[in-house]
Parts: C-alpha cells; structure tokens; sequence
C-alpha cells in the first residue's frame, strides 16, 4: 500500500513541552552543579550503551532507561531509505524530540537513514524494555530516482532489552506496478524450465540408448526460428494481456495469442526461410557456419527486442518508432537517458541474458523432441502431417476470433520501427487531398469579433509582460478547472484579479513546438521534425523581438536544460537580452542524472527562478520589460525533494507529479510578492499557462506526446492584473498561437501581418486543429463541442463530444457520419496544406 508522507510544520509535544517549562529553573541548577563537578551522562562500560537520564522526559515511565539503538540495513540497490518505526503503548510525539529529523505521520514515525557504502544506517533513542516495531521504505534507487518500495520482508517487532545492533538485508521482491513488465523479470524462471526440460531430455536419450546428431546447419536455423516464434508468443501474451499459465484451463487463448502474434510469426518465419534457402544453396562450409553465426545474432537481437518491447508498449502503447527515436534527439535527451536508466538494471539484463540462453535450449529441445518422434520413417511423416494440419486450423480459427487490443499491441517492434522509419518524410492524405475552388481559404486567424471586448480601454499603466510557463500543466489537475486536488492556493488568491480561459490547447504536445507557437504566434510545422532543431535561426518575428525593437528589456529563464532539441540555439535568434538554464542560474537544488555515462544534469529547483526574475529586474528599474519563465519539475521524472502531500492517488509518480504543481504555485506566489514588493503588480500583466498536458493511465498512456486527448492538450491559461481583470472567465477555444496576438495589443504594441493568432480579448472562436507524429501519425479538429481524432497510421477515426463526454469516454464514430467526417477531413486537409506552404515561404525566404 503506497504512502506519501505528508509535509508537517510542527509536531504536537505539548505535554512534554509543559512538563519541562515547569522544571525550567531545576533543570539549570543541575546544569550548572553538572558543569562544575565534571559529571556527565553516564555510559554502560561493556557495549558503551547510552544510558540517558530518565528525568529529562517525564512523560514516560520512570523505571525505564533510554537505550541508543542502532539498526543497520543493507541495501546495496537503494539511494534514499527511511526507517518507519514505532515503540508500543508510548505516546510517538514524545519520541520525535528524543530523535533528531524523525516526523510523525499517521501514526508511524520517519526517520532518514545515513548511507555508508551499501548499508544504511541510524541510532535510534528508545525506551528499554518496550515493544519496538520497524519497517524500511525505499524512496530511491541506486541512481537516484524515484521508486516508493516497501521492504514488506525485511520488517521486525521486538523487546528492547539491550543495545546489541539491529542488521537487516533488503528484500527486492517487488511486485511490478502497470507500468512495469512481469514478463521481463521472470528470464530466470524460464531458464530453470527450459533447463529442466532438456536434462530430462537427455535423460530419456540416455536410457533409451538413443543417439540425436547434432542438427544440420538447415536444422539450426529452422529451430532457433521456431523457437523465436514461441518466445516472441511469450512476450506477446503479457502485451495483449494473456495470461499464459491460464492455456491449461481455456485452450481457446491460443488461438487468441496465435492471432496476436501474427506479425511476430510473419517477420521471423521470412527470415528463417531466406536465411535457411541461402544456407542450402551455399556449398562452402565456412560461408554457412558464418551464416548461422548471422542468424544466432540476429536471433538473439530480436528476442531481446522482444522482451523489451513489453515496457514500451505499456509506455507508448505502440513499438518504439523512428519518430521517437528523433525526439528524443537520438536518445541523447535528459528524459530518454532518466527512462534509460529506470528500465535498465542488472537485474533486467540477467534476466535478458537467461531469455536468449532459454533460446537456445528451446531450440535443443525442439530438435531433440523431433528427432525421437520421427525416428521411425513412418512416424515421421504422420507426425509432420499432423503438425501441419494443426497448425493450419489454428490460424483458421485466429483470424475468425473477435479481439479487443489495438493494432500496437500487435506490431512487431522491428518491423514496425523500420517501416516508420521508411515512411518517416512521407505525408499523410491530408497533404496531398485536392482542396476545391469552392471550398473556404483556411484563415489560421478566422475569428468572430466581440460585440463587447473583454477590456473596455487600452489606456492604462500596463506596459510590462511577464509569462510563467508551466511544464506538463494539464489543465484538468488545477482548482479553477476542477482538479479537486487544491493544488492552487496562490492563484486562487488572485482570482478577482484574474481572467481565465476555460479552453486553452496546445497544437501539438510537445514542449519546443510550444515554445515556436507562443513566441511566434504561430501553428506549429506539420512534422515529426521541429523548428528548433532544423532551423533555429529561422526569421520569423515573435513576442520577444518584437518587444526589443520596442525598446524593451527581455529575458527567458528556465530551470530545464535548453540543449533539448537545440531550443538554446533558437533562443539565442529571438531578441532575448539574457537567456539562461539550469546550467547558468545559481541554485542551491539542482537535479542530476547519477550516472557515469550521463552527466547531463536535468535542472533545477522551480523556485530558484522566482530568484533569478528579481535580480533581473533590480539591474534596471526604469526601462519596460518582458520575461519569460520556463518551469521543469512538472516533467518526468517528476523531480521534487521535499516530503511530499499525499493526495490519495494510487499512482506514485501523479502523487509527486501533483507535488510538483503546488511547487509552481508556490512559484507564483513568489513572482507576485516580488512584483508586490517593486510596485510592479498593476504594470506588469502576469500570463501563467502550461505547453501541454501530462497522462497518467488516462486512454492507457503515460507522459504527453503519445495523444492528442485532453489530457495531452487542454492547458490552463490565466491573465492576471489587478486594473485590467475581475475574476472573468472566457468559454471559447483558445490556442498557443493566440498568445503574443492578445498580449502585445493591451500594452500598445503592433502586431506582425505574419502572425497567425487571434486577440482572445476581442475575437471568439469555435474551431482548434492538433497533431502528434510520434507514436502515431495523430490529426485533431475541434468544432465547438465536437472532436475528431484522425490516426493517419492506423486508419481509425474517433468521435468525442466534449460537452457531455468531457473525459472521451465513448466514440461515437459510425458508419452514418459520412456527410460530418468528410467536412472535418476537408478542414484538417485545409488547415495541413495551408501550413506546410507558410512553413515553406518562411524557410524559402532565407534561401
């Protein structure tokens, strides 16, 4: 059972706290008797126990001693450790002041434990001859990061008669959570099988005096293939969700894994056969052994691709494609190389090495098994025919089962990255779809004009602009958008003086395509491929050139690394006076990747920019600034370092994740004391929004750049100012690109012809368009309440009405909605093509 603890000011000791005011005036006479006549604590002379004067704690009964108890516990695969203790029939509160850093919640007691080595240590002050009960929580592995493990085995309950040390070992016995696979552990338990079933093999051929030769080259191949279908079967049925001890009981899952496994089969069965035809075609005994030592290898590739295809899918819901590979610049980035370090241990590449060496017995087995039941000619051929025939009713029957998992679930990894990767610079339909002569020009701007605008008048003392990005800010975990976490209590503060937009969507979940919308008030391009990796120095105008033609200071700070996807080099193009990272704000808390092949640290503390914004403004007081500040904790892994609030989630990241948020609400309320404290509140108008959203299980994902549903996109969006708001709140869908064409105009400033936003303040609109190209190539249009999800890769279409299924529950895609699709595929076709060709003109013009 997960338990957070939660953060705690102070610790209710009053009655001890009574007790010793009351002994006040005695207790300093002792002290000063003490002082002079040399006396001290005593110590027992044989184990050097810590005996201490019981008097000083008169809340506890007088007839026992304190005793230092030490408790060792050896976990060399842990980074952080708490001791949760208590000691029977005492009050805990008491307790807490006789042990230093120990805190009290829900009635247990945590105390940190020091690391020395492998073992853990802490001395504990405990009454003697009373019941103590201990248990170990693992808070970080040995690289740092973040677990939440009960160490349920390694617990204890005893007297306290002495001081003999307590020494436990840790216990790794972990039951996986969903994220995680079962399978990927269990390489060990396979090899003890297949291990057991060929020495009884043997066995048979020993009694028997029967005598197997070693399997031809042919041979080899054909049973390493097929056994490479039987394993990749295994890996299969945990992706698919088939549990395979349960084929005993109902035979019909093996037509269901058959039919899952119909890719994986497809795949390895070509390869045998090339590989095998080659190898009876070639006549040169060396050129076949280097054949079959190109088959092992591939063999062994492909079984650990497998295997390791399980985490992903459970991730990404798909195999890994060359569009992530990408994103991840080539897993060179921060959150690749935490992911990379999170799901690759010892122990998981063990159990891979027992997976490939299970390989190789299984193909022993195989033959072995084959060449006893066709010893006999006869028998041979009855048995050949009766495999063949099974094998063709069981995939006759595979493909007239219903199944109910998605076509990801059943891609093979290899094959599925490499047509990805094949298909990487091709487009969609919506690229190359005729748009007819009588059919709308998109206008990325198209917008109705307010009959009243939401500011009655544009003169006024705001000529300051601040912005706080918030990382992965999904929309729906914030009070004002009915989070029910109370995550908000600074910006519930401001609320009267604050307008809110209840629809406010990334146009693609992802944080640098964000950065390009926001700054440059534009779509993002329509590719797996971003503007701040391919072309950095693009010119296109945006918030912050525009505002430093104007005679503005300006500043982008951010406590994450800008080396992602080379958003530093696109930056330093922008018109940014100072441009700074984690790497360069001066920061007590920074985070690091504790490895020794990755260095690369991932950022820091939020807070510190709040730091790092006031020593900014006090270099100048007197010129007009604009700002902008980038937050990181909101990211996986989720950093957060401090004890954390339980909010009664079941996942242990969204708890720390959800920590994370009130952080950066903590984060507000600094930038507004700030501002407070410099009279700049009623000059500067304060934006807060997030890049995009963050999924915790919601339509079996994780992160943000997998979807394109609300929990992807939908951010939250706040304008505050105590002259120019009054708590509003706006229904209308608004976009990234909307931003700067909103901002610049309430302080007097032009906007660029190029830009493609709207003003949110005097214009509505109806209508959103999304993409996502990196698991699946995902098209969006949004058209008031209802919602398309095109999937390009796959073919599917999804159906949403946002106003009475705001969670996208239920599809309602059918096969009567034809008149309604095709007008939805006709503005995305318009609004992709439009794009492309601005792309274009924008890249063209530098040539």
């Amino acid at each position: 059972m997960q338990l957070i603890i939660c953060k705690t000011d102070t610790f209710s000791c009053q009655g001890l706290k009574n007790k010793i005011m009351n002994t006040k005036c005695l207790f300093l006479i002792i002290t000063i008797i003490s002082f002079f006549s040399g006396c001290h604590h005593e110590y027992s002379s044989d184990k050097n126990t810590k005996i201490l004067a019981i008097d000083s704690l008169p809340s506890l009964p007088t007839h026992h001693s304190i005793l230092e108890k030490e408790i060792n516990y050896i976990a060399p695969q842990s980074g952080s450790v708490y001791l949760v203790w208590n000691i029977e029939n005492l009050p805990l509160d008491e307790l807490v002041a006789l042990n230093d850093n120990t805190k009290l919640n829900k009635g247990k007691l945590y105390t940190p434990m020091s690391a020395i080595r492998d073992t853990f240590k802490i001395k504990l002050n405990v009454p003697q001859n009373y019941t103590f009960n201990y248990s170990f929580w693992i808070t970080k592995n040995r690289q740092g990061h973040y677990i939440d493990y009960w160490d349920s085995k390694s617990h204890g309950r005893m007297q306290v008669s002495d001081d003999d040390p307590i020494i436990k070992k840790a216990n790794y016995s972990k039951v996986e959570t969903k994220t995680e696979s079962k399978l990927l552990s269990k390489g060990w338990l396979a090899l003890i099988f297949f291990t057991g079933v060929f020495s009884l093999l043997y066995l048979i051929e020993k009694k028997w005096l029967i005598h197997i030769k070693a399997p031809s080259h042919f041979e080899t191949i054909v049973f390493l293939g097929i056994s490479l279908i039987l394993l990749q079967a295994l890996a299969r049925s945990e992706i698919v969700g088939i549990n395979p001890l349960s084929y005993t009981n109902n035979p019909k899952l093996i037509v269901k894994i058959i039919r899952a496994s119909f890719s994986d089969f497809s795949f390895v069965a070509s390869i045998t056969i090339v590989f095998g035809l080659v190898g009876l075609w070639i006549k040169n005994v060396k050129i076949k052994n280097a054949l079959n030592l190109l088959f092992i290898l591939f063999a062994i590739f492909i079984i650990i691709v497998a295997f390791v295809n399980i985490t992903t899918v459970i991730l990404l819901g798909k195999p890994f494609t060359y569009q992530w590979l990408y994103y991840s610049d080539f897993l060179g980035s921060d959150e690749a190389k935490t992911a990379l370090q999170e799901n690759i241990s010892l122990s998981i590449i063990v159990n891979l090495v027992a997976y490939c060496i299970s390989l190789f017995l299984l193909a022993k087995i195989l033959h072995g098994t084959y060449k006893l039941l066709t010893a006999k000619k006869n028998l041979k051929y009855i048995t050949l025919s009766l495999l063949s025939l099974t094998m063709m009713v069981l995939l006759f029957f595979s493909f007239k089962t219903d199944v109910n998992w998605t076509k990801g679930k059943s891609e093979n990894a290899i094959t599925s990255f490499v047509n990805s990767m094949m298909k990487a610079n091709s487009n969609s339909y919506f690229f190359d779809t005729e748009i007819t002569a009588d059919e709308e020009t998109f206008d990325p701007a198209k917008s109705t004009p307010l009959k009243t605008p939401l500011i009655d008048s544009y003169h006024h003392q705001v000529k300051n602009v601040l912005f706080i990005v918030l990382e992965s800010a999904g929309a729906t975990y914030f009070d004002a958008y009915g989070g029910g976490f109370e995550l908000s209590p600074n910006l519930n503060k401001y609320a009267k003086q604050t307008l809110i937009f209840d629809q406010m969507y990334t146009h693609t979940p992802s944080t640098n395509f964000s950065l390009v919308s926001i700054l440059g008030s534009m779509y993002p391009i329509i590719s797996f491929k971003s503007i701040t990796q391919e072309n950095p120095e693009i010119d296109h105008p945006t918030m912050s050139s525009v505002l430093k033609n104007n005679g503005y200071r300006t500043s982008f700070f951010t406590s994450a690394d800008l080396r992602f996807q080379n958003c530093n080099n696109y930056l330093a193009h922008r018109g940014f006076d100072n441009v700074e990272d984690f790497s360069m704000i001066k920061c007590d808390n920074q985070f690091h990747l504790d490895h020794a092949k990755f260095t690369e640290g991932n950022g820091m503390d939020d807070l510190c920019l709040a730091d790092r914004l006031s020593r900014w403004l006090d270099l100048n007081t007197d010129q007009n600034f604009f700002s902008m500040l980038w937050t990181v904790q909101g990211h996986y892994p989720y950093f957060f370092e401090e004890e954390e609030q339980d909010y009664g989630v079941s996942n242990l990241s969204f708890n720390r994740y959800l920590n994370c948020l009130k952080r950066n609400d903590e984060l507000i309320g600094l930038v507004m004391q700030l501002l407070e404290e410099r009279g700049l509140v009623s000059s500067t108008l304060l934006v807060v929004t997030g890049d995009h959203g963050e999924a915790f299980g919601q339509h079996s994902q994780y992160g943000h750049a997998t979807g394109i549903y609300e929990e992807n996109l939908k951010v939250p969006l706040y304008l505050i100012n105590p002259i120019l708001f009054n708590g509003e709140r706006v229904k209308d869908i608004a976009g990234m690109k909307d931003l700067a064409t909103t901002v610049l105009p309430i302080i007097g400033v032009d906007t660029p012809e190029i830009w493609q936003g709207r003003n949110l303040l005097s214009t509505t609109s109806n209508e959103a368009f999304y993409f996502a190209p990196w698991s699946d190539y995902l098209f969006g249009y949004r058209n008031d309440h209802m919602k398309y999800i095109f999937n390009e890769t796959e073919n599917t279409v999804k159906v949403y009405n946002l106003k009475n299924d705001p969670k996208e529950l239920t599809n309602l895609y059918n096969n009567k909605m034809n008149v309604e699709l095709i007008n939805a595929r006709h503005k995305v076709s318009a609004w992709v093509q439009f794009q492309d060709n601005y792309i274009n003109q924008i890249l063209k013009k530098e040539q």
